[in-house]
């Protein structure tokens, strides 16, 4: 027995159908399939995460009768129906009983129809099958109570597309001094991005792909897994890439100034400090956290330039420096 993808849903209703002159027919019965957001949620998308996922769907059938065709006496009918999830590698169901009963008080009049209330099912779509498809119903009605006649299976006409997005897990380093490999969880479309001149990807099969740094190149590069348009990434270390300082670069008064210097690696070392400066101080506020404090305007009428610079060592060895200028304006 193929290992079940959906826990499908059979359905036993009591229909209250209508008898008149020309009692309904079989062609007159047809299931109203629908799936609406339950709880907030959208039901259109699912996410793989590597888990199972509960579908919650709703589902209703329609009665059509004849149109102004006068007064319905109530005789009992049933139907039967089964919800299935398909996609490129075909489908398959297991059936769990779910009944309801409906009284006639529970029938929702419509022109010509009657609806039956919805009735919540859980689909569970099982996690090593999960991929984009659709979900349907197939139903069959007992037509004639007095001798249990029922219609041929029927497939209902309405159907909902399920897009299914594969969140991939990155199993591997965050840093590399020369190669390493990855093993990615539910990939899709796998490219490294950032990495033109810094290093270079390889399929090894079995999801597993191996990146290599280009000779003494140093930066940080971008792992990535796309699925169904969404992007999903890992930051990767190459070598030991130069830091960068985030903060001005005109100062037009005096006072104090933040600064932040980047950190590419995890554990590793900043070094900061003033090359060249005018009438102002560096004071640290942690290792990647500075403040430049101006003391006397400028006033001289010419701009000056102060210079800070810094550096990052990490497992890989120590980077070069990386310098930011600051303009002191000369009308201070």
């Amino acid at each position: 027995m193929r290992k079940l993808i959906l826990s499908a849903i059979y359905l036993f209703i009591t229909l209250l159908t209508f008898a008149q002159t020309n009692p309904v027919k079989v062609a007159d019965f047809f299931a109203d399939f629908e799936i609406i957001p339950y709880n907030g949620n959208v039901m259109d998308t699912v996410y793989n995460t590597g888990v199972d996922v509960v579908l919650p769907v709703f589902v209703r059938f329609k009665l059509k009768g004849a149109y102004g065709s006068g007064i319905f006496s109530m005789v009992p009918q049933k139907s039967y129906a089964s919800i299935l999830y398909e996609h490129a590698n075909g489908f398959d169901f297991n059936p769990l009983p779910n009944g309801i009963d409906l009284s006639r008080n529970e029938w929702i009049p419509s022109i010509g129809s009657i609806y039956s209330p919805y009735v919540k099912v859980d689909l569970t779509l099982y996690k090593e099958y999960l991929k984009s498809g659709k979900l349907k119903t197939y139903y069959m009605s007992e037509y004639d109570a007095v001798n249990r006649g029922w219609q041929n299976r029927l497939q209902a006409s309405s159907t909902r597309n399920i897009t299914v997005i594969q969140v991939p897990n990155f199993i591997g380093p965050n840093q590399i001094c020369d190669e390493a490999t990855y093993t990615i969880e539910r990939p899709d479309v796998v490219t490294l991005e950032n990495a033109a001149g810094i290093a270079t990807l390889t399929s090894l099969g079995n999801n597993q792909w191996k990146v290599t740094r280009i000779g003494t190149a140093n930066g940080p590069v971008k792992l990535r897994s796309t699925s169904s348009g969404k992007t999903f990434e890992k930051d990767i270390v190459i070598g030991s890439p130069t830091p960068t300082i985030s903060g001005t670069s005109q100062i037009n008064a005096v006072g104090e100034y933040n600064y932040i210097v980047s950190r590419n690696a995890p554990g590793s070392t900043i070094e900061y400090n003033l090359m060249l400066g005018g009438d102002v101080e560096l004071i640290p506020v942690s290792d990647t956290e500075f403040k430049i404090k101006v003391i006397n305007p400028n006033t001289s009428g010419s701009n000056m330039i102060v210079k800070i610079r810094a550096r990052e060592t990490n497992s890989c060895g120590t980077s070069s420096y990386t310098i930011k200028n600051i303009t002191l304006n000369g009308n201070m």
